[in-house]
């Protein structure tokens, strides 16, 4: 690739709208915990595991060979966003954060949801063998990935 050039071609789970939703989730919530109060770094932590925890477990889902374990990641991610729901109204009733941060954290929470949730329900839909990539074979070449079907 040519110096200042940029490959603008997203693939695998990053092309996911789910996932980039959930991304940007994340870092806003990353974002809002950096100013917490020392005695409040427990919460913190915790908020933001469980918000880099939704687009970790989306993009491991879709890097699994089945649908099956594509899914069960979903409701892995599907249960650290309802976590980080929680978190956000905690934070709002403590007042530990403003109010106009948190609406940006509801909004982002509830974009994020409406697209796992309806990523999470058209693969439910489909049939097992449907989708299902646990026949590609990828080996590593020196500085490249190859992919062999």
């Amino acid at each position: 690739m040519e110096q200042g050039t940029r490959n603008t071609e997203i693939q695998g789970f990053r092309q996911l709208r789910a996932w980039v939703k959930a991304d940007e989730l994340a870092s806003l919530v990353f974002r809002a915990v950096k100013g917490f109060p020392l005695e409040h770094r427990w919460l913190a932590l915790q908020m933001a595991r469980a918000a880099v925890s939704v687009p970790a477990n989306i993009a491991e889902g879709y890097g699994r060979g089945s649908l099956a374990d594509y899914l069960r990641f979903l409701d892995i991610a599907r249960g650290s966003l309802a976590e980080v729901e929680y978190y956000i109204h905690f934070i709002a009733k403590e007042e530990l954060r403003p109010l106009e941060q948190i609406k940006q954290l509801e909004l982002a929470r509830a974009d994020t949801g409406k697209l796992l949730h309806g990523l999470w329900q058209s693969l439910k839909k489909k049939a097992p063998g449907t989708w299902d990539h646990a026949g590609l074979m990828i080996r590593e070449l020196p500085g490249e990935y190859v992919i062999d079907e």
